[in-house]
């Protein structure tokens, strides 16, 4: 991930906990060991090529924990196809899954496709309006006699 989309993922999760959502972020760096600039991120669990299995499958220990939390919402921000974050978010429990249209890949609930803009920016601008369209189910009221 280079900085300018790392940039605009933290405005975003900001932006997100701003509105009162609690949110947990994980990204991959494509090297054996993780900078120390990565792990000073807030709110970022980060993993890197040792936390693969010679199937590329991620083994951090937190990469289980997160898939197996049951989140109301799992935003995939992910420009790329690679194989350890599709894993993570093929695993997740996640209720409702949203992230770019990519043919073939059918993990998601919604999607949005970016094939004219192919930019983390414009993305999250797109995720952020399509999701505010969407009215959650107002609670039921129980009056009791």
């Amino acid at each position: 991930i280079d900085n300018d989309s790392l940039r605009f993922v933290q405005d975003f999760i900001k932006k997100l906990s701003k509105e009162g959502k609690h949110v947990i972020a994980v990204g991959y760096i494509d090297t054996k060991e993780i900078p120390d600039f990565y792990l000073l991120k807030r709110g970022f669990d980060f993993f890197c090529l040792k936390d693969l299995n010679w199937h590329y499958k991620p083994e951090a220990e937190f990469i289980q924990d997160f898939a197996d939390r049951e989140f109301d919402l799992l935003i995939n921000l992910s420009m790329d196809n690679f194989f350890p974050l599709e894993y993570i978010y093929a695993l997740s429990r996640a209720k409702f899954k949203v992230g770019r249209y990519t043919p073939g890949y059918d993990y998601d609930d919604m999607t949005i496709d970016i094939s004219d803009n192919r930019d983390i920016n414009f993305l999250i601008q797109q995720i952020s309006h399509y999701l505010s369209l969407i009215k959650s189910k107002p609670q039921a009221k129980t009056d009791y006699v």
